[in-house]
Order: C-alpha cells, then structure tokens, then sequence
C-alpha cells in the first residue's frame, strides 16, 4: 500500500512540476499555445463561413490534445540529456511507468486549458448539449492523450539531440491536425480515401466528435473503422514503445 502511495505521488508530481508549474509561472505560454487553434476559427469568422465553425471547434480541441502531447518529446529529450532527470528519477524506488506517466500526464495538464476553453466554445456554439456527449468528447480527447503521448515517448527513443526535437513536434502538430479532416468534414473529400483520410489518429478522434455531436451522418462501417483504428494504434505504439525502450534499457 505505501509504494503505491509513493508511484502515486510521484506521477502526481511529475505532472504539477512539467504541466501546472510552467503554466503558473508564465501565463503567456499558455495564451501562446491556445493562440494557435483558436486563430482557425477566428479566420472562418471572418471569411463569414459560419457554418463551418463547428468543425473549427472540433478541430480546435484535437489539435490542443496532439499538439501538447507531441510537444512532450521537446520535455522528454531535455530532462533526459541535459538535466539528467530521467536518470535520477529512475534511480529513486518509483518505477520508469510512473516516470512516463508523469510527464503524459503533464501534457493532459498543460492541454486543459485550452481544452476548457473550446468546450465552452462548444456550449456557446450549440455543438455541445447535453453531459453524454461531453462524457463522450473526454474520453475520445483521453484515449487521443494516450495515443499520441506513446508516440512522443516512442520517437523519443530514436532521437540523441535536442536539435531535432522542436521541429519533429512542430510538424507533428501541425501535419497531423491540419492536413487531415480535422477542421473540415470528412464528407467533403472523395469517398474512395475516406479510410485512408481517417488513418491519422486525429482524424478519426475528429471524426468520431462529428459523428456523436451530431455533425455529420455516415455509414456504420466507418464509425466502426474510426474506432477500431485509434484503439489498435494507441495499443501498437504503446507496445512498440515498451518493446523499444526495454532494448535501448531507456
């Protein structure tokens, strides 16, 4: 029971002194990093597309979620080859699974934020209406958390210096959230590269916020695909992350 105690208190934590101490001490990084999403909506305001500022939000609580979670390879390589935290913290009885949770944890911290001030969006917009569906926004944000959190830590492995790091999590972010349909439906590309639009797990984590708001209408078979393809890759990347890191004794 008191080593639980103690796992317990150290991702608790890891995720105050990575997520809530920066923001506590710099609120500008916190209005920088909301900026970005929220400058999308802004633009199809001004464009008067008002109909499509509902996938403006969609697409704003996506690209908050990956791009605090790939913004953790940044943190992961800093505290690993420079500050030597990594080491130190492995050296303490907390085992490495509390370590990474921590620090995943403190990218879901550092999203909140932003992450609140889109589904106030939602409510104001009319998108979010009842506690079901925001029940079910949290838990696809959540598994799109730990989906792409794995992939930090996986290409983590595969990087030696932090010269690299802040463009990889930058294209990432931006590659990943704004190419796919995740400002925009779906139902506006051809039909024969719906599957392999939807590939990208911000895709689909989009994808399915439109189908269960009410968004957008669809075929079954694709609602199951989108499913099937965030949870198989949330479990594949956390394997390859597992299996990487036990051959590089990360």
């Amino acid at each position: 029971m008191r080593s639980m105690g103690v796992r317990f208190r150290s991702i608790i934590t890891l995720a105050i002194f990575n997520g809530y101490i920066p923001m506590r001490n710099n609120i500008s990084w916190v209005v920088a990093f909301a900026l970005s999403p929220i400058s999308y909506i802004f633009l199809l305001v001004m464009i008067g597309r008002y109909e499509m500022i509902s996938y403006g939000f969609v697409g704003g609580l996506v690209m908050a979620m990956s791009a605090s979670s790939y913004g953790l390879i940044g943190d992961i390589i800093w505290y690993r080859i420079n500050l030597k935290l990594q080491d130190l913290f492995l050296a303490t009885p907390a085992p490495s699974w509390a370590y990474i949770l921590g620090l995943s944890l403190s990218a879901y911290v550092w999203a909140s934020p932003s992450l609140a001030g889109f589904i106030l969006i939602g409510y104001v917009i009319g998108v979010l209406r009842d506690i079901t569906i925001l029940g079910i926004i949290i838990a696809l944000t959540t598994v799109l958390w730990i989906n792409t959190a794995s992939t930090a830590f996986l290409l983590s492995t595969f990087i030696r210096s932090e010269k690299y790091v802040w463009p990889l999590s930058s294209i990432l972010g931006l590659v990943l959230s704004v190419f796919p349909p995740v400002y925009y439906p779906l139902t506006i590309l051809p039909k024969e590269i719906w599957f392999v639009a939807l590939t990208p797990p911000t895709a689909s984590t989009a994808f399915l916020i439109e189908v269960y708001t009410g968004m957008i209408s669809v075929d079954l078979i694709y609602v199951v695909y989108a499913v099937l393809n965030l949870m198989l890759q949330t479990i594949v990347f956390a394997l390859l992350f597992i299996r990487r890191s036990k051959i590089i004794e990360w």
